[in-house]
């Protein structure tokens, strides 16, 4: 061994020990915060179709990236024909969001009458707009996935029985065309899952085997609670796939639409802030993407802004959650800096002490040698 090297690897050790941050940083990768969560936003329905106005948007986009929202969930309705997907795509990269489209092949029976999926004109104009998204969207990483909906005839809402809406959903004719839409989207490297807004026990689905993963809306079934046993049984049923399972939608609402029944409901504004921190903490720590549904109210009081932009307190509530979580990120990385620098420092003084003791032996056989002579 040369003579220098023990002193080289004092000096390394003690070099670590000082920039024991970085290193830190490279080695543990739990760091990292366990689920991305974004915000559900329509620049058209969410904004009592004032979507055509870019300034508003563009101020929308801005306060759900200070709220501390890591993405936007867009739900595309009209987007295409208002010329917004490339300024939403460019205007997202620039803020530093993350971008999920949430897309529904009638409009959710606006458009089309859904229990008429899947015939040739609702498939044509569905792939017009989808071509649109997703081509635009492949030129830009930020965009995670294009999520397709099963189109279901909800009876409440097609006017149709509940055995005549399970037998559409399990038509061979069904599946091939959500296949082949999946099958499309991909087709501009762009991931695409698929999404179910029926309970998967009241209204199975057959899973889309090309599909790049599932969204799920395990919206509470009860009153004030964010019911969470409700959100793993949900889950549950999609992940026999085989696929990664995330949340599309999930929020409360104190007021509902007439052909809704009673899911996601609370009694009071306070309430609803209360739940939305208890879902961030439950949720975010078992999927890798959560959502809450929705920046604005649209069929039901979800909203976490008023229509004038200015927060609830539940939306006060939300964004305080997503702060003190990077504050508690940064925390851990502290704590990460100090526990890698002080274990590096040690192993110097360890490796300081062993080359000393080993000195003064030498030192020690020498005189004795010395003496001797």
């Amino acid at each position: 061994m040369k003579k220098g090297f023990p002193y080289l690897v004092l000096a390394t050790l003690l070099f670590l020990g000082q920039f024991g941050f970085g290193f830190g940083l490279t080695g543990f990768s739990s760091l990292k915060p366990t689920g991305l969560v974004f915000l559900a936003y329509s620049p058209y329905w969410f904004q009592y179709y004032r979507g055509n106005n870019w300034t508003h948007v563009a101020k929308d986009l801005e306060l759900i990236k200070m709220m501390g929202f890591d993405g936007v969930r867009i739900h595309y309705e009209y987007v295409v024909n208002l010329g917004l997907v490339e300024p939403l795509l460019d205007y997202t990269q620039r803020l530093g969001l993350k971008v999920i489209w949430a897309t529904h092949a009638t409009y959710w029976n606006v458009k089309f009458p859904t229990r008429d999926f899947p015939n040739e004109t609702i498939v044509q104009s569905y792939k017009a707009e989808l071509q649109a998204i997703a081509g635009n969207s492949s030129r830009y990483p930020h965009v995670l996935y294009v999520s397709v909906f099963y189109p279901i005839p909800f009876p409440a809402v097609a006017n149709i029985t509940y055995e005549e809406c399970m037998r559409r959903v399990n038509s061979a004719e069904f599946n091939n065309a959500m296949r082949n839409i999946v099958a499309y989207v991909k087709s501009f490297g762009v991931k695409c899952a698929v999404e179910s807004e029926g309970i998967p026990w009241d209204f199975p689905v057959q899973f889309v085997e090309n599909a790049d993963g599932y969204f799920i809306q395990p919206f509470s079934t009860r009153w004030d609670d964010i019911d969470a046993q409700h959100i793993i049984r949900y889950a549950a049923y999609f992940e026999k796939s085989g696929k990664k399972v995330f949340i599309g939608e999930y929020g409360f609402r104190m007021w509902r639409s007439a052909h809704h029944w009673d899911f996601g409901m609370v009694s009071c504004e306070a309430t609803k802030a209360m739940l939305i921190k208890q879902y961030f903490d439950f949720a975010s720590s078992k999927f890798e993407i959560i959502t809450y549904f929705a920046m604005y109210d649209g069929d039901g009081g979800w909203g976490l802004v008023n229509d004038d932009g200015t927060l609830r307190l539940s939306g006060w509530s939300a964004s305080e959650w997503l702060h003190n979580r990077e504050k508690a990120l940064e925390e851990k990385k502290w704590q990460t800096y100090m526990t890698v620098g002080v274990t590096v420092e040690a192993a110097a003084i360890i490796t300081l002490a062993t080359i000393t003791a080993l000195h003064y032996r030498k030192l020690k056989a020498l005189q004795k040698a010395k003496c001797t002579n």
